[in-house]
């Protein structure tokens, strides 16, 4: 029989590989936040700047597409010739003034295409449908071409374009993807559930394009044309949802470069506000990241909550039973939670102050997991008004 205190020897010694568990997992959070490519500043062309065709999928986005299409007109880009810059809206299904928008944004600026789609064809997703028919709107790839694809709820800087350009041939990259930063009367989403929920990407993609998977944010991905066409455009992921990080790993895996680029002080989102919002967001990826499984859903989220809280509850125990090795190996897993929080959300253009309460916020993840997994139990997952189907 095993003796009160051989069981409590043994709760400790769990304990205290799961709270080394977390600094090593925190560890590598830090050093991926590093593999991030910095914006460069664009430089004076020896030769003619490529031409750039921006494809915005669009459904319902009636409140916040105006401000997305001034900010494509008003890039930099295409200074040198109206023909640089062409954009692409794709009125997904609207039941609102989504269609009515974009048309008169068209009807002033000749570089705007708008084009109607009622429902995605058989066997596609919505935004992917959207995106594959935004390109072929455009017509034929031209010589050095790129495409930008930016969800509605963006806005860019006027020079995010050529920044993204000048990045992309600094570090001869084919596909470079940048996250939207917060608007300026952000929720709380950005510093609950940004850290825990990147944490989480990252570890199941890689920022420089060199894990498993490689990473890209469909906030704003820049991709040549070649390799679009190379990978077989988004026809090659036409049942896919979390589409960025498929396509971003398919040029990858044929020859291509990928990175991941920090370019969040030149774009926003509005995407992940409110909090409800931010919530049904990255409960939606992480969905449609894991295809609707509820046993991979359910055992991801009982096993971030089991990670987030690892660390402080062995520095509980080591301290009531007057374990200091326990309780030193807790305070280190604690800490490291707190600067891996405060470094992904620093990135995040979030407030770091609750980095300390890094335990708490990936525990919140941890449920919002979960409540993917009974979602997708009931077949209760939608978005923006449209059934999602694994």
């Amino acid at each position: 029989m095993v003796s009160p205190r051989e069981g409590i020897s043994w709760t400790s010694m769990l304990l205290g590989v799961a709270a080394i568990g977390v600094l090593i997992r925190s560890a590598r959070t830090v050093a991926q936040t590093r593999t991030i490519v910095p914006l460069r500043e664009p430089q004076p062309a020896a030769v003619l700047p490529p031409k750039v065709t921006v494809v915005v999928p669009a459904r319902n986005e009636a409140a916040v597409l105006a401000g997305c299409l001034r900010a494509i007109s008003a890039q930099t880009h295409g200074a040198q010739g109206d023909w640089l810059l062409r954009v692409v809206v794709v009125d997904d299904g609207s039941m609102d003034r989504t269609g009515e928008i974009a048309r008169a944004h068209a009807a002033a600026d000749p570089r705007v295409t708008v084009v109607r789609v009622d429902a995605p064809r058989p066997g596609w997703s919505g935004k992917v449908h959207a995106m594959h028919v935004g390109v072929e709107e455009a017509g034929p790839p031209e010589a050095g071409e790129w495409l930008l694809f930016v969800d509605a709820d963006t806005v860019l800087a006027p020079d995010l374009l050529s920044r993204l350009l000048a990045t992309a041939e600094a570090v001869d990259a084919d596909l470079v993807s940048t996250p939207g930063g917060p608007p300026p009367r952000r929720s709380a989403s950005w510093p609950l559930l940004m850290p825990p929920g990147l944490q989480l990407i990252g570890e199941n993609a890689a920022p420089d394009g060199r894990g498993r998977k490689a990473f890209a944010i469909g906030h704003c991905i820049l991709l040549r044309r070649s390799h679009y066409d190379k990978v077989g455009g988004w026809a090659a992921f036409a049942a896919r949802r979390n589409e960025d990080v498929a396509i971003a790993t398919a040029v990858r895996d044929h020859g291509g470069s990928t990175r991941t680029v920090d370019g969040l002080d030149h774009i926003s989102t509005s995407g992940m506000d409110p909090f409800r919002q931010g919530w049904a967001s990255f409960r939606k990826s992480f969905v449609a990241g894991t295809r609707g499984s509820v046993p991979l859903l359910t055992g991801i989220g009982l096993g971030q909550i089991a990670m987030s809280v690892a660390a402080p509850i062995a520095v509980a125990v080591g301290w009531r039973q007057r374990r200091p090795v326990l309780t030193a190996v807790g305070l280190l897993g604690w800490s490291a939670q707190s600067a891996a929080h405060a470094r992904t959300a620093k990135f995040m253009r979030a407030n770091p102050w609750l980095a300390p309460l890094a335990p708490v916020s990936g525990t919140l993840f941890g449920v919002l997991l979960l409540d993917g997994a009974g979602r997708a139990m009931r077949g209760a997952t939608s978005w923006k008004g449209r059934r999602t189907r694994f």
